[in-house]
């Protein structure tokens, strides 16, 4: 647990974070083009994504929801007027010339995130939510493939995002992380993004400033440091500037505004752009883009298809189902996963659910690129998968293959794709007891290694049973059969 923050020195900081985050739209949000992650260079992208003269944006409504989901997800308020404003800059990701996005009316103020006990803390804060806009993305400049030269992917560029901007309400690297990792936990289980910050779906800036105990918390000289892509990276990051400010006041001499990185081999950052090299970005309202209006039934309607908070979950599914924090945390970050968790516990072990909800479906849709809600398998497929395995009727192989098949689109019966694969048990003991002894007669010497006290030679035979029935007979039944059998030749 994490104490509240002291003192460092007679210095404190104020932490303000900017979260952009990838939406899980299926089309860019001004073009029809696909936004799929990973897809190969420069497939994804029409003339409007590439800038071409005359070709116009024409906003996506489902990122309009999408976004909507996550101020109301943030206890924030959708504005019913909101508009799109051009940022001006120049460089080779950004084919336009400008970013279209919502620097002075957003489509959502206010909300907030309350750090506690669950998150680690040993005390109650509450981060404040400053505005969140809706924003295009830029392409991807690759460096290093050719000497002297930068290679762009433009599948990336126009692709919809959301930039959550905080309050400066945060005051140690610790509450900045679990602030990043709460809103990862948020938006994944509304489904407003997968938040995977090595795909680049969630990026983070960070504004840090310091200040001397009994001062005002806003007095310091903010530097804003760019890029960081993982949890590990926002703590170090945070920290080193925060040590780099201190020394600076410290010494007598005054923290520049500018923006910095972070190299995390020597766990130091270092300055990309002051304050006097600061591009004007030249706003101005984007006119081929109308204003967007929301009226109160919309959001009223939005509102009621939102799920349970995390936290509401995790407080109501622990003691429920006897689970802990972490076991709901992963079930969270899987969209639908808590709702799946539910239906297919009913009259089942919890733990057992859960182990193969985590273990093998999350290892199938990983495999597959899906997410659980829009893949094939139904919680009544997967239900039979678990009630066949709890009653020995299958394999623990078996069981896999059965569910590789449900998630490619199989639509018979558990009952039907056993009696397909001939995978029907052996119930008979006296046919498994004839098929042992044989196997015994076969192999001599490993019955003599077992009777010397190589006990471990059972599991051999076993083997040798389950191979010659085909995977039939239950594996308990076989053991305690061949166990029988060997003691008897004693």
């Amino acid at each position: 647990m994490i104490e509240a923050h002291q003192t460092t020195a007679g210095f404190k900081a104020t932490i303000g974070l900017e979260l952009h985050v990838q939406l899980l739209a299926a089309q860019k949000l001004f073009s029809a083009a696909s936004a799929k992650w990973n897809e190969p260079p420069n497939t994804n992208v029409n003339v409007a994504d590439a800038g071409f003269p005359g070709a116009l944006p024409q906003l996506n409504p489902e990122c309009v929801q999408l976004a909507a989901r996550a101020i109301l997800a943030l206890d924030g308020q959708i504005q019913q007027r909101s508009a799109f404003d051009r940022k001006h800059y120049f460089y080779a990701d950004q084919p336009l010339g400008y970013q279209i996005t919502q620097q002075h009316h957003p489509i959502g103020r206010g909300g907030y995130v309350d750090l506690g006990s669950l998150d680690g803390l040993e005390y109650v804060k509450r981060i404040g939510i400053h505005q969140l806009q809706l924003e295009q993305d830029t392409a991807k400049s690759i460096h290093g493939v050719y000497p002297g030269h930068v290679l762009v992917d433009l599948n990336r560029a126009g692709v919809a995002l959301i930039e959550i901007v905080s309050k400066p309400d945060v005051d140690t690297a610790d509450e900045a992380v679990m602030y990043v990792r709460k809103m990862q936990n948020l938006l994944r289980h509304i489904g407003v993004s997968n938040c995977n910050m090595e795909e680049g779906s969630l990026r983070c800036d960070v504004n840090v400033s310091v200040y001397r105990d009994g001062e005002d918390r806003l007095s310091g000289t903010r530097c804003e440091l760019k890029n960081l892509n993982s949890l590990k990276v926002i703590r170090g990051a945070v920290n080193a500037e925060i040590s780099r400010q201190i020394a600076v006041v410290q010494r007598g001499d005054n923290v520049e505004q500018e923006t910095r990185g972070y190299d995390a081999q020597s766990d130091t950052t270092f300055v990309t752009r002051t304050k006097e090299a600061a591009p004007d970005y030249r706003y101005m309202p984007e006119p081929d883009v109308p204003e967007i209006h929301i009226n109160e039934s919309w959001i009223t309607r939005l509102r009621k298809t939102l799920p349970e908070t995390p936290e509401a979950v995790m407080s109501r599914m622990m003691p429920q189902y006897g689970l802990v924090q972490e076991d709901v945390e992963t079930m969270l970050g899987e969209p639908g996963c808590t709702a799946f968790f539910e239906q297919a516990v009913v009259g089942r072990d919890p733990k057992r659910v859960l182990s193969w909800i985590t273990s093998e479906v999350f290892g199938q849709l990983a495999y597959r690129s899906q997410r659980l809600v829009g893949s094939s398998l139904t919680v009544p497929q997967f239900t039979q998968i678990i009630d066949a395995l709890s009653s020995d009727a299958i394999t623990s192989g078996q069981a896999k293959q059965l569910l590789i098949e449900f998630m490619d689109g199989e639509q018979r019966t558990i009952d039907e794709l056993i009696a397909a694969h001939g995978w029907e048990v052996i119930s008979d003991d006296g046919k498994l007891r004839v098929i042992s002894k044989q196997l015994l007669d076969t192999h001599p010497k490993e019955v003599a290694r077992y009777l010397k006290g190589q006990t471990r030679r059972l599991n051999f035979f076993v083997g040798k049973l389950m191979q010659a029935t085909n995977g039939q007979a239950k594996p308990q039944n076989a053991s305690e059969i061949m166990k029988e059998l060997l003691e008897a030749r004693r």
